[in-house]
């Protein structure tokens, strides 16, 4: 299904799907011209997919960078002139800086995803908040420009109690709509053909950068969905900075 609005029952496996709160992950509405009469200067956004218009969609790689695989994935993005945005361990910028800054110089976004890659929402607030900061002074350092998203791991985060965290530094949180479940390391031909079968326009893509299966199936992937009449764009490519003026 490429172009034209999803409908109401779209997302199924998402609303099906608990948050790690208990509160169910549906899909944000796209927010319309103009200050958001829900938002208010303390509260966080939070998203699981783009616009549902069109024919877009955002790939994502977690969990890197890491030697070997990272490579792998930004020479099957640049030959086909792609961007991607990588949701970064802290951990892994620190020891793999140069790294960090190729995936940035080469136009790709970069994301937060924790220091050490803990459940951020089994932390106590000063540890959870450690996780965030750490990660956001490592990439900075690396590449000279700090997140604008952050992608709690696992998906673990408690939005109400949590929120404040993520909007006192301006961080957008970021789920995800299609998983491949490709960490289980299912093989390559698995992978392509689950976020084949899945994708729609608006689809945020959630992948693994340091597991040699996906980075040797990043290529076919892409090629497929280019089949299908997607286009690439980056998480604020579909959504925009975190707290710009269609947020309130």
């Amino acid at each position: 299904m490429v172009g034209g609005a999803l409908g109401a029952g779209a997302w199924p496996r998402l609303a099906a799907r608990p948050s790690a709160d208990g509160e169910p992950w549906l899909p944000v509405p796209d927010l319309p011209p103009g200050p958001h009469p829900a938002a208010s200067p303390s509260a966080a956004r939070f998203e699981t997919h783009g616009p549902g218009l069109g024919s877009r969609v955002a790939l994502t790689f977690d969990d890197g960078p890491a030697p070997g695989g990272t490579e792998l994935v930004l020479k099957a993005l640049d030959r086909r002139k792609l961007r991607a945005t990588f949701f970064m361990i802290g951990r892994n910028a620190a020891r793999h800086p140069a790294l960090a800054a190729e995936v940035a110089a080469a136009g790709h976004e970069i994301g937060n995803h924790s220091y050490t890659h803990p459940r951020l929402d089994r932390l106590p607030a000063n540890r959870a908040e450690a996780e965030i900061d750490r990660t956001q002074e490592a990439i900075a350092t690396a590449t000279g420009k700090a997140p604008a998203w952050l992608r709690p791991p696992y998906g673990g985060f408690r939005r109400k109690e949590q929120g404040p965290l993520a909007r006192a530094r301006d961080l957008g949180v970021v789920w995800w709509s299609v998983d491949p479940l490709d960490w289980r390391r299912p093989g390559a031909r698995r992978i392509i053909s689950r976020v084949v079968g899945e994708t729609l326009p608006g689809s945020i893509i959630l992948l693994h950068d340091i597991h040699p299966q996906t980075a040797q199936a990043t290529g076919e992937l892409l090629d497929r969905l280019l089949e299908q009449g997607f286009n690439f764009t980056t998480v604020s490519g579909f959504l925009g900075e975190p707290y710009g003026p269609y947020f309130g």
